[in-house]
């Protein structure tokens, strides 16, 4: 059985595993305490006891982890979420309380603010495309409806074909269309109650005969099952950045009509390559598609009527997918229309060899709304290189100076170096390396709910080697990036920094 090994999470820091805030924040202790000292030599005690006290405050901010973060991590959050709350961000009204309701653009909070819809139209002249136009940002986004398979059930030289299936895919996301202008794709797998009963309507729709006794004893078992059912539903989600295409726009004519002809042909061939991959996909989603999707998971009230609508216009309009209010409550959770939702990030990955199907409890033995999301960017390769010498570097230069100073190297600082081998031998062999986060939302009806439904969460990621954290004092950004298949929720690639 095959076996997957992930690498530890970076401890390595600045200088000896001490980021630059830690550094800077120790620092001002040090220079405190000799403000102290000399304080102290001229007679003024109380001044000096003040400075001691502050010194020995600094020092221990700098040393001290919280919620799984450094101290000196949680500046900006706080500062960030302070500011916020006093210009009144921390609260969003849209719908009939938005600027210019009805108007046939999307109202999104927080940063997806800046989304509007692009026509587009697929090469047959029917078949309409949702695209996702951020101006500021430049980028568009289109989201992929795949249909996931059990691959539990599967047997182990099945399991081994779609794996290595999916790396090519992985590698194909990585390299070619990275080349053409491919920065983020998301894959998000969204659990919610089954209130339309899907299995009960299909049954309905596709029997022939429905006067026999199997079609009495199917009626009444997926009848039985509509009050504990759940409909799973897998999005992938890219980003395409408009300045890497702008020679092809310019090409196609540089207007609106030029951006989604140029992105329906990548879309088309990205398309390709999952089905060929033995992914069953249920094409783009249109604009009223993906509206739905993202309607439904700010309202979760609105799911069943959706469902159940049919017709001429399935889905919901376009410019109604954002919530009507959404707001912050306190530093945990995060409310929105008729949901209460908390996003986790997955922040250590499991330290034993898991199998294929490590994650499978967190997809089948949950229960209520849920979604997980992997963003991820692919590094360039040159970028990729000069970021892993950066790394093999470092660690000799730490472990010279942890030699020469004789401090203790750490099995887990080994498991570290050994890590950075295995990226550098793996990029020598051609595959892509990619920044990625893995981020869970829960979305519950109410707020004790969703403290119990998190609770269930923890301890299935627990149980699966891995370790969370609670998105505190970002939990808008938290939802947009967790629960949407908007790829978001990845910083900014700057420098080397790989």
């Amino acid at each position: 059985m095959t076996q997957f090994w992930f690498p530890p999470r970076s401890t390595r820091g600045s200088v000896l595993g001490f980021s630059w805030g830690q550094i800077g924040t120790a620092v001002a202790g040090v220079i405190c305490l000799v403000i102290a000292a000399n304080l102290f030599t001229v007679g003024q005690s109380g001044a000096a006891g003040g400075m001691l006290l502050l010194a020995l405050l600094l020092i221990t901010l700098g040393l001290l982890r919280l919620r799984g973060r450094r101290v000196t991590e949680w500046a900006p959050i706080v500062v960030g979420a302070l500011a916020q709350r006093v210009a009144g961000q921390d609260r969003y009204r849209g719908g009939v309380f938005a600027a210019s309701p009805g108007a046939e653009h999307l109202h999104l909070p927080g940063p997806a603010a800046g989304y509007r819809w692009l026509p587009a139209v697929a090469a047959d002249g029917l078949t309409e495309v949702g695209l996702l136009h951020h101006r500021r940002e430049g980028t568009v986004t289109a989201a992929l409806s795949c249909a996931g398979s059990n691959l539990l059930l599967a047997d182990t030289v099945v399991q081994q074909q779609r794996l290595i299936a999916w790396a090519g895919v992985l590698n194909l996301l990585g390299t070619e269309y990275a080349d053409s202008g491919l920065v983020r794709w998301s894959l998000t797998a969204r659990a919610v109650p089954d209130a339309g009963n899907r299995a009960q309507r299909y049954l309905l729709q596709q029997a022939v005969d429905t006067s026999s006794a199997a079609y009495r004893s199917l009626a009444e078992l997926t009848a039985a099952a509509a009050p504990s059912t759940q409909r799973h539903e897998v999005h992938l989600a890219v980003v395409f950045d408009l300045k890497r295409l702008s020679a092809e726009i310019e090409d196609a004519g540089g207007t609106d009509a030029a951006i989604a002809t140029v992105i329906l042909d990548k879309l088309t061939g990205i398309g390709a390559a999952v089905r060929e991959a033995g992914i069953d996909t249920g094409g783009w989603l249109s604009s009223r598609a993906y509206a739905a999707v993202l309607r439904t998971q700010f309202d979760p009230e609105t799911e069943p009527p959706v469902d159940v609508r049919s017709g001429a216009e399935p889905g919901v309009a376009p410019h109604m997918a954002g919530p009507v209010a959404a707001e912050n409550i306190g530093w945990a959770s995060y409310r929105h229309d008729s949901g209460f939702s908390q996003t986790l990030w997955v922040y250590e990955m499991p330290r034993q060899p898991v199998t294929a199907t490590w994650m499978t409890a967190l997809f089948t033995r949950t229960v209520g709304r849920r979604a997980v999301t992997v963003v991820a960017e692919p590094v360039p390769a040159q970028l990729a290189q000069l970021a892993t010498r950066r790394d093999k570097v470092a660690r000799a230069g730490d472990e010279v100076t942890k030699r020469r100073m004789r401090l203790v190297r750490t099995a887990r600082e080994d498991e570290e170096a050994r890590s950075v081998e295995q990226v550098d031998r793996e990029q020598a062999a051609g595959h892509v390396r990619y920044r990625y986060a893995i981020l869970v939302t829960v979305t519950s009806d109410s707020e004790e709910q969703l403290r119990h439904d998190v609770r269930a969460i923890k301890r299935v990621l627990g149980r699966a080697g891995c370790q969370a954290v609670v998105l505190y004092g970002e939990q808008d950004q938290g939802f947009l990036a967790g629960a949407l298949p908007l790829a978001r929720g990845l910083k900014p690639l700057r420098g080397w920094f790989a």
